[in-house]
């Protein structure tokens, strides 16, 4: 998360900490400063190479490790210049990706670290020479780490970044019952773990479906021919709207899961709801505020990641979909980040936008995108990049998934996408267990699914009030007959008819699954019964309400 923010910083052109700021000429305009990359147009070649020369001295002084890949486009009518040299600004924009490809390719040796033996102490995180004192953590129980100045630098942008956004998201936070204060936890060993429970945490992705062709759509039909440049601006512009969405989005999850959190006098905090999974207690912080069981730890551009308590991962997609989909007429407040983006579009876009059902069957459109969410369960104290990678391969298996599916159900491109993995380890074998679960002719999962098939799983399998849902009754006397002796069943082909019967026969009452249930969908439920809580967020904070903006420098 620190290095995130660091590259942030390095490559914003605002605000106190900007790392290009104070660096750029008069005269420039800056197209992109977001993602890790910098795109300005600058006066001169001249002013182009004295600014490179000082911002790669400056990311070599505050983040060493960092490698700078650089590519000057010059435009316009030369006398001297060669023969392809581009005409306009746009033109140069097009040949860009390919300059900056090909000056990847021919880095000199110049460009590679020469790692030589340190005589200090060594890094505890990198390997390489200790070259200050963290003193905010410990290498044991009595001396500070002693790290170089790069994971210190990064440590430092981190905190700053955890700082600024916690006090932004949780502006407005109300818990349901008692005022206790809130926070943000910053260790990832206070989510999820619970003595003599399960201890699960989970990092949750979201990113937006088909943002290149959303963009480049935008730009075509924006652009103004006659300006130079107005299509990388009008991009800019679409992509700050977006950046909104994401924030708004991070900041709605955590105000929905404060306003669940009941505390009273004397009791422990604690998150009810409906499922075998509850309710979730909570911790404190050193100075008496109550820590909230989420943290979002990715919020830049289109993709938002939340490290969260396992409990409520699938409650909060669900939620984030709900929110996604809210009718811009019916939140109608121009401030809200999803009414912003729904304008900016349907002036753009000819047509009212993609349709959206509610659950009463009532309809609308809404020009704000559709989304995939991939969801990494995980033991607490696995290695967090193993869930950050597998959070992100869900992701991106749900949108593959959408973008083949509707080639043959065009309804299906105007949904969202979910998917999840309650296994561990690396990637590739995740996904190869994945993929081994779907084959037919026992398929044993029937993921990923839709935006619209989540939520009716969720409600048919995992809700307390279904008939026939696996935590019907709270679901604890049934929780270890569905793993030793249903799921075998379904796993092998079996027909769970006698089985049913017979166990209809030992608890004395009716025990029956859902109507028009499918093996592998009840396998995926058997899976997550355990994990699941329905804390009910929509009740709590219900998605049409507007979002209004944050303290000043919060998107709008």
């Amino acid at each position: 998360m620190g290095r995130a923010a660091l590259v942030a910083e390095l490559t914003a052109t605002s605000g106190p900490r900007g790392g290009a700021a104070d660096l750029l000429p008069p005269g420039h305009a800056v197209l992109r400063d977001a993602g890790g990359a910098l795109t300005v147009v600058l006066p001169d070649a001249a002013a182009a190479r004295e600014f490179t020369g000082r911002y790669t001295r400056r990311l070599r002084e505050r983040a060493g490790d960092l490698t700078p890949v650089v590519a000057h486009v010059p435009y316009g009518r030369w006398e001297q210049g060669p023969p392809d040299t581009p005409v306009g600004v746009d033109e140069a924009l097009a040949v860009l990706p390919e300059r900056l490809r090909r000056a990847r390719r021919s880095m000199s040796a110049l460009h590679t670290p020469a790692r030589g033996h340190g005589i200090t102490a060594p890094c505890s995180v990198s390997g390489g020479p200790a070259e200050v004192v963290d003193s905010t953590r410990f290498q044991d129980t009595h001396v500070y780490e002693r790290v170089s100045a790069d994971v210190a630098r990064a440590r430092g942008a981190g905190r700053r970044w955890h700082r600024a956004h916690s006090e932004d998201w949780l502006e407005g936070a109300a818990a349901a019952s008692g005022s206790p204060p809130l926070a943000l936890p910053m260790e990832a060993d206070l989510l999820g773990r619970e003595h003599g429970g399960l201890s699960r945490v989970a990092l949750v992705h979201v990113d937006v479906n088909g943002l290149g062709a959303i963009l480049g759509d935008y730009r075509e039909r924006v652009a103004d021919p006659a300006v130079p440049g107005s299509g990388a601006m009008a991009q800019r512009h679409l992509s700050a709207h977006l950046r909104g969405l994401v924030e708004g989005l991070a900041r709605t999850l955590v105000r929905a899961v404060a306003a669940t959190v009941r505390a009273g006098d004397g009791d422990r905090p604690v998150i009810p709801g409906a499922g075998t999974a509850g309710p979730v207690p909570l911790s404190h912080t050193p100075d008496g505020r109550v820590c909230l069981p989420l943290r979002p730890i990715v919020v830049a551009g289109d993709d938002l990641t939340v490290l969260c308590d396992a409990r409520l991962a699938l409650s909060l997609v669900r939620y984030a979909l709900d929110w996604l989909d809210a009718d811009p007429e019916a939140v109608a407040d121009p401030r809200d980040p999803r009414v912003a983006l729904h304008l900016a579009l349907a002036d753009a876009v000819p047509g009212p936008g993609r349709t959206v059902t509610a659950p009463g069957g009532l309809t609308h459109a809404t020009h704000v995108p559709t989304v995939g969410a991939g969801i990494a369960i995980q033991p607490v104290g696995a290695p967090l990049a193993w869930g950050y990678d597998l959070c992100e391969a869900m992701c991106r298996r749900a949108k593959r998934y959408r973008t083949e599916s509707a080639e043959t159900d065009p309804r299906v491109a105007e949904e969202h996408a979910v998917a999840w993995t309650t296994r561990s380890g690396g990637v590739e074998r995740v996904e190869r267990m994945l993929d081994r679960d779907r084959r037919p002719p026992l398929p044993r999962t029937e993921l990923p699914l839709t935006g619209r098939r989540f939520i009716g799983f969720l409600e048919r399998y995992l809700s307390a009030d279904a008939p026939g849902g696996l935590l019907a009754d709270g679901g604890t006397r049934r929780r270890g007959w569905l793993v030793s002796a249903l799921a075998p069943l379904l796993e092998s082909g079996a027909d769970p008819g006698p089985e049913l019967a017979r166990r209809s026969r030992a608890v004395g009452a009716p025990v029956d699954l859902p109507l028009e249930w499918t093996p592998g969908a009840v396998l995926d439920a058997i899976g997550v019964a355990d994990l699941y809580l329905d804390p009910g967020l929509a009740a709590a904070l219900p998605p049409r309400l507007p979002q209004i903006r944050g303290r000043k420098g919060a998107p709008s």
